[in-house]
């Protein structure tokens, strides 16, 4: 608290003043001047003295001016106009920050060098607290315009000015500074405490615009950025259609040259497209055909109006996506992609690897492939690593089983269907594996097991590229590769009608022979090795060892089922084993036996009499093996063939046939 003299003439002079809210000649005082005057003396403010002490230096100043450089520059023009109205009368104008710091000064030299006499200028403080009464810093407390002139302020050295001071607020209440006019008492008017307002509710306003401009550059920029980098083609068209501006994406599927260009001239000139893209309509995903100077596309688009503030149509946004992106996507979600590679091929006989060197030349070509062999070896692991190998290895990989596919349903799987083609058709129709396929690869497994009217229309696709889907017209171009498979011998079903030449031909440029595996034995033990480590470690066993006597079942079994029917046997031991280690008892009984296995195509269950004699002389050759393991499953389940069966891989008739062959009774064995 400062220090005060003691009491004197003027001191009573200022108590009177406080007590009867009446100066000396008897004029009343308002109530805003009397509750100023008690904060000062509360405060201990010097009524003798009235100039500022309270000064920052020049850093201090420096960062100030800068925190508040744009109020100085939005209200710098507005003060030089105050000026000018009052230029010579001695009347100077300033701005104070928030807390009563004078930031900037405007005046005569003389009326700026008589202010300077009380340190009204930039860098010193005008609080109440420090000053006593006077405009800024009563403004300040108030919150609102006020005028201090004469003998109103608090200090008697400052009793010759006239202080006009309004705060400068923004649009959330928060005052941001003050400006003030002062000059001689003798000067003082309303009207110009209602200039300093006026010019304060300009630049309140000025500052309000600044800010919208400024939060709107930013939002302008920010979508500007979104427009720009945002993975759709995008374009932006006045209400003639012209597209006024257009993102990278649809600059490179357009091209530079449809800038300024109609967009019904960019997207093919068709009245269908010029309707749908008509700068009041409003659509989301529609799937279009599109004739563009770089070819025929294919996407979905969506399109919504720019109003302005009166709600009136002044263009559009569209966006479109080509479906093949949409596709790929979709593809990448539902697993549609190929896992396995040539690497993941294993053995090293001479025969498979004949077929991986085909393969791997097939890779590098864009011809069609076709893959023969029997069920089970492997062959749509062949088409994955030919796809992955091939320069189509970031596209999709699709595959379809021309066997499981009802007849009826092959065309709309192959060509999807359009909205309505049939009853149940999904809304929007939907596209077919070609669709999904497009840029990558499309496997058609069992091709030998497909329709002959399908293999018409598929062989219309591969000579044309191009696909109708089932109840649609529109044409839509695709660019897929293919890759079949089948266990039949193609040539012999030309032979029986039952497959197209032409298309044979088509399909068959590359051919891949997958050996069975009986043809390539010195792959059984590699190949039971590593589904042995991979069952084991998915069930968390451990095998530690395995005797001698298993893999020579294992490779003296000729694998009916080839690949497929190894991993179910190696599942099954895995399940048998109780220790750490297999032993030639947790085989199947028809591996554990030397008998004859069954040839492709021959029926476990029949009672062919050729076969059953070959059985039969073959089972008088190798009786105790056999024999004795089929005892030991029907005593383990306790006489029921059905277990007997599952366990041993075949049917009932199966070992019903068996026990008969070594005499065998059920009931007189287990009663």
């Amino acid at each position: 608290m400062k220090a005060v003299h003691p009491p004197s003439a003027m001191d009573v002079a200022w108590k009177r003043f406080i007590l009867y809210g009446k100066v000396e000649d008897s004029s009343p005082v308002r109530p805003e001047i009397v509750d100023s005057w008690c904060r000062c003396y509360a405060a201990g403010v010097n009524p003798y003295d009235g100039a500022s002490h309270l000064v920052l230096n020049e850093n201090q100043l420096e960062d100030l001016l800068n925190k508040h450089q744009e109020l100085i520059d939005v209200a710098r023009p507005f003060m030089t106009k105050l000026y000018e109205f009052v230029a010579g009368s001695g009347f100077i104008v300033l701005l104070a920050d928030e807390r009563g710091y004078m930031i900037e000064v405007m005046g005569d030299y003389d009326s700026l060098e008589n202010a300077g006499k009380v340190n009204l200028s930039r860098g010193y403080g005008w609080m109440e607290e420090e000053v006593g009464t006077n405009g800024i810093g009563t403004a300040l407390v108030l919150g609102r315009p006020f005028q201090v002139s004469g003998r109103e302020h608090y200090c008697r050295k400052i009793h010759s000015w006239t202080c006009s001071a309004a705060p400068i607020i923004d649009e959330n209440g928060h005052i941001l500074g003050a400006l003030q006019m002062s000059g001689p008492s003798s000067g003082a008017h309303l009207h110009t405490l209602g200039m300093v307002v006026a010019a304060v509710e300009a630049i309140s306003h000025q500052i309000r615009i600044k800010k919208q401009n400024s939060e709107l550059t930013v939002l302008n920029n920010s979508l500007n950025d979104i427009f720009q980098t945002m993975s759709d083609g995008a374009l932006l068209i006045n209400m003639k259609g012209v597209i006024s501006q257009i993102n990278p994406v649809a600059e490179q599927i357009l091209g530079e040259e449809v800038l300024g260009n109609s967009i019904y001239k960019a997207f093919g000139g068709s009245e269908e497209i010029a309707l749908m893209l008509s700068p009041d309509r409003t659509f989301a995903d529609l799937e279009v055909i599109i004739d563009t100077a770089r070819g025929r596309l294919h996407c979905l688009a969506t399109s919504k109006p720019i109003k302005d503030e009166y709600g009136r149509v002044t263009g559009a946004v569209v966006f479109f996506n080509p479906i093949n992106k949409v596709k790929n996507l979709v593809n990448r979600l539902n697993g549609a992609q190929a896992s396995f590679y040539f690497k993941d091929i294993i053995g090293g006989s001479q025969k498979l690897q004949k077929a991986i060197q085909v393969g791997m030349r097939a890779a590098s070509s864009t011809s069609n492939v076709l893959i023969q062999g029997e069920s089970g070896t492997g062959k749509e692991l062949f088409a994955q690593a030919i796809h992955n190998q091939s320069r189509r290895r970031k596209g999709p990989f699709i595959a379809l089983n021309c066997a499981a596919i009802p007849r009826e349903l092959i065309a709309s799987e192959l060509f999807g269907y359009a909205e309505g083609a049939f009853t149940g058709a999904r809304r929007g129709g939907r596209p077919g594996k070609f669709e999904l396929a497009a840029g990558g690869t499309l496997f058609l497994d069992e091709i030998g097991d497909m329709p002959l009217d399908q293999q018409a229309s598929l062989l219309r696709v591969l000579q044309e590229k191009k696909i109708t889907r089932v109840g649609g017209e529109k044409i839509i171009p695709v660019d897929v590769r293919i890759i079949c498979a089948t266990n039949k011998n193609l040539q012999t079903e030309i032979g029986k009608r039952n497959f197209r030449p032409d298309l044979y031909y088509r399909l068959n440029v590359i051919e891949i022979y997958v050996p069975p595996l009986r043809e390539r034995r010195e792959d059984i033990e590699p190949l039971f090795n590593y589904l042995l480590d991979k069952i084991a470690g998915r069930m968390e066993m451990k095998i530690e060892y395995i005797e001698p006597g298993v893999l020579e079942s294992l490779r003296r079994y000729d694998w009916p089922g080839n690949v497929r029917e190894l991993e179910n046997v190696v599942e099954k031991i895995i399940n048998m084993v109780r220790g750490s280690g297999i032993m030639p008892e947790h085989l199947p009984a028809e591996i554990i036996s030397l008998h004859p296995t069954f040839k492709p195509g021959y029926d476990p269950g029949s009672s062919n009499l050729d076969t059953e004699k070959a059985s039969l002389a073959e089972s008088r050759a190798h009786t105790t093996p056999e024999r004795e393991a089929l005892l030991n499953l029907l005593d383990r389940h306790q006489g029921n063939i059905s277990r007997v069966a599952r366990e041993m891989g075949v049917c009932r008739n199966t070992v019903y046939r068996k026990m008969r062959l070594y005499h065998i009774g059920r009931e007189s064995h287990f009663d």
